[in-house]
């Protein structure tokens, strides 16, 4: 019973951490699907949306598996215009291990990486047709060396980088028909698709995206010899020259990586000029009341409750089934001990479930502040998932407060 104390605390704990994701419903089909003959796949039955990078995160997969079948088996993930998929699902890859194929099919994507396609090594078939692609990468195809068949029809397709296709020995076929800076196709010959690759090579070469590339690249360079006011300035030159171009959120990604690291150089030029303008102060906190003390991590505590919980069963069973007197009191008096000592390290683990309920629920208001001065819709979004936040902290406050309960040990 003591162990569904920690698992609660490290419940609470984690909720703090959510993020926005998305659920996909799979109609599970034994069937031919092209080119891969007859496989196991999952046929996408809900609208999906995800309409931004921080809602890409799939976080389950429903759906009931044909007799014989589990995730390990589905070799093909198929969606074909169900909702607004603008950017590539994460985490397909933790559930489904053995993909080859993959179609998204009509549904609005804007943008496909290579730090999409990497985690899909056997991939053989691609199929991203009538969407609103409109660059194709360096190295977007450098962990997917099984290719066969790519269709990328009907895109906006301006730039494809010189490199993309140079590494699929095995592509047979690639459609490239109805997009901006070409419109041609090879099916199931080798000669007419190297045909359409030099095409590509020679008239797919946005100029405004690669420069806009290779100043990203620069600034990514350069970042760490600036100082933090030096990289946000510009950075948010950068910014504004990425948002008025013909690509405003292609570069998103990676502009975010280069903000998060401005922001934590700030706090560490901040940390290191406190420390030189502040006296040091040595002070002794006594090991009982240290911080380390009250907030020891689960699994340390969950090795001292089990082996507290063997101890008194095993006192519980002699104290309840001895016949010296004397041996049943004092058994009994070390059983009180032990309870005492359990009830201390409960009202640690109490302790540090307020404090942590505290904190989300300050870390809530904040967001929900923000949101209101940023923007409406924003607070919309945010209010669904920290009234969700809420409700699962009422439920686990509940859930503790029986357990405690249900512990209360009596002679």
């Amino acid at each position: 019973m003591f162990k569904i104390i920690i698992l609660i605390l490290c419940m609470t704990l984690t909720l703090a951490g959510s993020s926005q994701s998305a659920s996909i419903y799979c109609q599970f089909v034994s069937g031919s699907w092209s080119y891969l003959g007859t496989i196991y796949y999952c046929d996408v039955q809900n609208l999906v949306t995800i309409t931004s990078l921080d809602a890409a995160q799939i976080d389950s997969v429903i759906g009931t598996h044909l007799a014989g079948y589990n995730n390990d088996n589905v070799e093909a993930f198929y969606v074909r215009s169900k909702g607004q998929i603008h950017f590539f699902p994460r985490g397909l890859n933790k559930i489904f291990k053995n993909l080859k194929g993959i179609q998204i099919y009509n549904t609005g994507l804007e943008e496909i990486h290579q730090s999409d396609l990497k985690h899909f090594p056997n991939l053989k078939h691609l199929n991203l047709y009538a969407n609103n692609l409109e660059i194709l990468e360096k190295d977007l195809f450098e962990f997917n060396p099984d290719l066969e068949y790519i269709y990328l029809s009907s895109n906006k397709i301006s730039h494809i980088d010189s490199n993309v296709f140079d590494k699929l020995t095995k592509l047979k076929t690639l459609t490239l028909r109805s997009n901006p800076c070409i419109d041609m196709d090879a099916s199931n010959n080798s000669t007419a698709v190297q045909n359409v690759i030099k095409t590509a090579k020679n008239q797919c070469t946005n100029s405004e995206y690669s420069n806009l590339e290779q100043k990203v690249k620069d600034l990514e360079a350069e970042s760490s010899a600036l100082s933090s006011e030096q990289l946000k300035e510009k950075l948010e030159k950068l910014e504004n020259e990425v948002k008025n171009s013909k690509f405003p959120n292609f570069f998103q990604s990676k502009l975010q990586g280069i903000r998060a690291g401005q922001a934590k150089k700030a706090q560490e030029e901040a940390t290191t000029a406190t420390t030189k303008t502040e006296p040091t102060t040595t002070t002794t906190t006594p090991a009982t009341t240290t911080e380390s003390s009250k907030f020891e991590t689960c699994s340390a505590l969950e090795s001292k409750v089990d082996k507290m919980t063997e101890n008194l069963i095993d006192l519980m069973t002699l104290a309840t089934n001895g016949t010296d007197t004397q041996q049943c009191a004092a058994l009994k008096d070390d059983l009180r001990n032990r309870n005492e000592d359990m009830d201390t390290k409960l009202e640690i683990l109490d302790e540090n479930v307020q404090n942590t309920k505290t904190a989300m629920l300050r870390e809530i208001q904040n967001i929900k502040n923000a949101a209101t001065i940023d923007h409406a819709g924003l607070l919309s979004s945010l209010k669904f998932r920290t009234d969700k936040i809420e409700k699962a902290m009422k439920e686990q406050d509940q859930k503790l407060s029986k357990i405690m309960k249900a512990l209360n040990i009596n002679e």
